[in-house]
């Protein structure tokens, strides 16, 4: 069967492997320390849901799961191309991927994987640290986990195909090269499809 769908063209669909969600927290480190920049603290899971009362029942349920678990900036989202999201606010960047990673796996688990389309996690440019005098350390970002940062850029995590890609139209490459080793990043190009209207604020 593999040699037939090699000769069909055909590819098999590669596994969405959640757990690679957590070396962002180690992406997140090197964007500070190499370009000033750290997770945002804002998230959102996207995808496009059935119709259907078990859809939206299972939803509700990963709301309470995650308002019992501290969420307490999770709200819902349509954007403008019809597509819901989860959103998630969260300082530490740890338990924001974690909360990120239940939303996809009680999905995954209830049979609405189909239905998963990304993951997004907003990047932050870093403000300065301020020096005794009041004024500006030149160089010096601040430390990402504690403050929610509007997001200037995002990384983008494809579920079904278990990989990373930036948006950011003016330095994509750039940030590519900066989290390479940290990420498993989309190698085809193609696929890195721009997220117009997100609501990852």
């Amino acid at each position: 069967m593999g040699l037939l769908n090699t000769l069909l063209g055909r590819t098999k669909p590669v596994q969405s492997n959640l757990d690679a969600l957590f070396a962002l927290p180690s992406a997140s480190i090197t964007l500070q320390s190499a370009a000033g920049m750290s997770c945002s603290g804002k998230a959102g899971v996207c995808f496009k849901p059935p119709s259907g009362q078990g859809f939206e029942e299972m939803q509700a349920e990963v709301v309470k799961l995650l308002s019992m678990d501290g969420a307490a900036g999770l709200r819902r989202a349509k954007d403008s191309y019809d597509y819901d999201w989860l959103l998630v606010e969260n300082a530490d960047i740890e338990e924001l991927v974690t909360q990120v990673h239940m939303v996809n796996s009680s999905l995954a688990d209830a049979g609405w994987g189909p239905q998963l389309l990304c993951s997004v996690f907003g990047l932050a440019q870093l403000p300065p640290v301020p020096d005794d005098s009041g004024g500006s350390a030149a160089g010096l970002p601040t430390a990402g986990p504690g403050a929610v940062l509007p997001s200037t850029a995002f990384l983008v995590y494809l579920f079904k195909r278990g990989t990373f890609y930036p948006f950011d139209i003016e330095q994509e490459l750039r940030l590519k090269s900066l989290v390479a080793d940290d990420l498993v990043i989309e190698s085809d190009l193609d696929r890195w499809f721009p997220l117009w209207d997100l609501p990852v604020g």
